[in-house]
C-alpha cells in the first residue's frame, strides 16, 4: 500500500513540473510582461509627445492668425482705403514678425467682408466687394508630420489652419455748412433775420452769442442725459418735439457742460423765442447710419450746425423774406425771398459702401432758391446828357440744387502717431444765375429806362436796355475733401474744406457775363450813346449792386446753408474709432 501511494504523489509531482505551473517554469513570464509595459508606456509618451507637439502648433497659427488679422483690420476695413492689397500687405508683415511664411509648406489667406448675424446669434463672415468690406478674415495654414514616430518614418503630413476675424469700427460726423468759421456782425445779422423768420418771433443775438454757439460742441450721450424721456440714444432719435422743446433739450445739454453763461442764456433765449408748433424728431436732423445709435452717443455735434438744421427742417420749405440793409442811392427797394426747398442735413456714421452699392453715410446741401427784387431810380452820369436818371425794374434770380458729400474713407491713428485722415466724397449741386424783371415774372431779361433833361421838353426817355444774366454756376465734377485730424489736440475739430470757390465771388465778377440790348429812342443825336449809358449803368449801378448782394447776403447766407456757388463745404466735426476687435 506504501509503494502505491508513493507512486500516486511521485506521478501529481511529475505532472505539476510538465504543466509549467511551478515557479521554475514562470521566470519568463514576469520579463515579458515589463516589456509589454514599458512598450505601453512608450506608446502612450509617443502620443501625448505629438499631441502636445500638434496642440503647440495650432496654437502657434492661431497666434498668427489672431495677430495678423488684428494689423490687418487697425488698416483695412472701416480704417483703410478700401483695397485688399493693403490689408494682405499688413497681415504679412505681422506674420513674418512671427516667424511665419518661412517654410514652403506655410499659407497665409487674407478675405474681406462683413460680419452679419445668423441663426442663434452667432457671427458669420461673409465675403464682400472690397468697397463695402468692414471685417477682415486671415487663415493661416503650415504642414507639419503628422507624427515623430509613426508619421515620420513613413512621411505623413497633416496640414494645420486657424482663422481669425477683426473689425476695427471707425465713425465721423460732418455737414454740409461752413457758418462757423469767420463770423462777422454781418452775420450775425442774417442770422437774426433767418431765425425771426423762422421761429415766428424776433431773435437778436449778438455776434459773441453766436460765436458763443458755433465754438460749443455737444454730443448725442449729453442730448440723452438732458433728456426726461429719452433713456438712449435710439429712443431720442426717435421721440417727438417741438422746436422750442428741442431749443430747450439743446441749452439744458449745454448747461450741463462746461459751456459759457452767455451760451446757455442765448439757447434759452431761442427757446422762448419759438412759436412753432411743428414737431420734429432728433433722428429728422441727423442721419445716423452706425450698426447700433448707442455707437455714436460720444460722437461730438457743433451747437451751431444744430440749431440751423432745426431751424431750417422746421421751417418746411416756407419762403422767407429777408429786408437787406443795402445803401444805393436812388434805389428805393431792395428786397429777397429765399425758399429752401431741402434743408441741409448732418450725418454720422461709418465709410464705405452698403450691400446696394451706396456710400453709408451721405449728406445732401440744401435746396434753395433765392429771388432779389430791385426797383427805383437812380442818377446816372452819361457823357453827353443830363440829368440822366434810370428806372430800374431788375430781379436776380439764383437757384442751387442739391449737391452730395459722402464718408469715402477713414484712415486710422496709430500708437506712433494718433493721426487720422478722413476722405469725404462730394458732388457739387448746379446753381443757376439769372436776371429778369421784378415786376414780371415770366420777362427773360430785366429792364432799366433811361431818361434825361432836354432844353424845353423837361424829363424825356432817351433809351430802353434790356439786362440779361444767365450763368450756370457749377463745379466740373467731383471733389475729395481731405482732412488731417491730430487727434491729441482736442481743437483740431471742427474743420471746414470748400469744393470751389464761392458764389459770392462770382457774383463780384458776374458784371462782364451781362448781356445788354440797348434801344435808343432817336431823341438825342449823341454819338456812341448806346456805349455810353451801359458803361454808366455797368460801373454806377450793376456793378455795384452785384458786389454788394455778395458781400451782403448771397454769400454768408449761402454759407451757413453749405452752398458756395454750385460748390459744396464740408465741416467734419467728429472722429471716433476703436481698437482693432477679434469678433471669431
Amino acid at each position: 500500500m506504501k509503494l502505491a501511494a508513493f507512486g500516486v504523489a511521485n506521478a501529481r509531482f511529475k505532472g505539476s513540473l510538465m504543466s509549467g505551473s511551478h515557479p521554475q517554469y514562470q521566470r519568463g513570464a514576469i520579463g515579458l510582461l515589463g516589456i509589454l509595459t514599458l512598450l505601453l508606456a512608450v506608446l502612450f509618451a509617443a502620443l501625448v509627445i505629438d499631441t502636445g507637439r500638434l496642440m503647440l502648433e495650432q496654437r502657434r497659427l492661431q497666434m498668427v492668425a489672431d495677430m495678423a488679422v488684428l494689423d490687418a483690420s487697425s488698416g483695412a476695413g472701416h480704417c483703410g482705403d478700401g483695397s485688399l492689397q493693403s490689408a494682405q500687405l499688413l497681415a504679412q508683415q505681422s506674420a513674418a514678425n512671427h516667424h511665419h511664411m518661412t517654410q514652403p509648406s506655410d499659407t497665409l489667406d487674407v478675405r474681406l467682408g462683413t460680419l452679419s448675424t445668423g441663426a442663434g446669434g452667432l457671427r458669420q463672415f461673409v465675403d464682400s466687394n472690397a468697397s463695402m468690406a468692414s471685417a477682415v478674415r486671415v487663415t493661416a495654414g503650415r504642414s507639419v508630420p503628422a507624427s515623430f514616430f509613426a508619421g515620420g518614418l513613413l512621411g505623413n503630413d497633416v496640414t494645420l489652419s486657424a482663422t481669425a476675424v477683426a473689425e476695427r469700427r471707425a465713425i465721423a460726423g460732418f455737414s454740409a455748412g461752413s457758418m462757423l468759421l469767420g463770423l462777422s456782425d454781418s452775420d450775425a445779422a442774417l442770422l437774426n433775420l433767418l431765425l425771426t423768420g423762422i421761429l415766428g418771433s424776433p431773435v437778436n443775438l449778438s455776434l459773441l452769442s453766436y460765436q458763443g454757439i458755433a465754438s460749443t460742441q455737444i454730443s448725442l450721450a449729453d442730448l440723452v442725459s438732458a433728456s426726461a424721456t429719452a433713456g438712449s440714444v435710439e429712443q431720442l432719435l426717435n421721440t417727438n418735439m417741438n422746436v422750442a422743446e428741442l431749443l430747450h433739450l439743446y441749452a439744458d445739454a449745454v448747461g450741463q457742460g462746461a459751456a459759457d453763461v452767455a451760451v446757455i442764456a442765448a439757447m434759452q433765449s431761442l427757446a422762448a423765442a419759438s412759436v412753432d408748433t411743428l414737431n420734429l424728431t432728433i433722428g429728422d436732423l441727423l442721419d445716423v447710419t452706425t450698426d447700433s445709435p448707442e455707437q455714436a452717443a460720444e460722437a461730438d455735434i457743433n451747437l451751431l450746425d444744430l440749431l440751423t438744421t432745426t431751424a431750417l427742417v422746421a421751417n418746411g420749405g416756407q419762403a422767407l423774406l429777408l429786408p437787406l440793409d443795402l445803401t444805393l442811392p436812388g434805389i428805393a427797394s431792395i428786397s429777397s425771398q429765399l425758399t429752401v426747398t431741402e434743408p441741409p442735413q448732418i450725418a454720422i456714421g461709418p465709410p464705405l459702401r452698403d450691400s446696394n452699392g451706396e456710400w453709408r453715410t451721405r449728406v445732401q446741401t440744401a435746396q434753395i432758391e433765392m429771388q432779389t427784387l430791385i426797383q427805383g431810380d437812380i442818377n446816372l452820369n452819361v457823357a453827353g446828357l443830363i440829368g440822366a436818371r434810370a428806372t430800374v425794374d431788375l430781379a436776380l434770380q439764383l437757384a442751387v440744387a442739391q449737391g452730395s458729400a459722402w464718408l469715402q474713407q477713414i484712415q486710422c491713428s496709430s500708437l506712433q502717431t494718433n493721426h487720422a485722415v478722413v476722405t469725404i466724397g462730394t458732388q457739387p449741386g448746379i446753381a443757376d444765375l439769372r436776371m429778369t424783371r421784378a415786376s414780371d415774372s415770366g420777362a427773360t431779361m430785366g429792364r432799366i429806362d433811361v431818361s434825361a433833361q432836354v432844353l424845353l421838353l423837361g424829363q424825356i426817355p432817351v433809351a430802353r436796355v434790356d439786362v440779361g444774366l444767365g450763368l450756370p454756376l457749377h463745379h466740373s465734377g467731383g471733389v475729395a475733401l481731405v482732412y488731417g485730424v491730430d487727434l491729441r489736440d482736442a481743437d483740431a475739430l471742427p474743420m471746414v474744406q470748400t469744393a470751389s470757390t464761392d458764389v459770392g465771388a462770382s457774383l463780384e465778377n458776374l458784371s462782364g457775363s451781362l448781356t445788354t440790348d440797348v434801344t435808343l429812342l432817336g431823341v438825342l443825336p449823341v454819338p456812341l450813346l448806346d456805349q455810353l449809358i451801359v458803361d454808366a449803368l455797368l460801373s454806377q449801378l450793376l456793378a455795384p449792386i452785384l458786389v454788394a448782394l455778395a458781400q451782403t447776403t448771397v454769400d454768408p447766407l449761402l454759407s451757413v446753408l453749405g452752398i458756395d456757388g454750385g460748390a459744396i463745404s464740408v465741416q467734419l466735426f467728429s472722429v471716433e474709432m476703436d481698437r482693432p476687435d477679434l469678433m471669431m
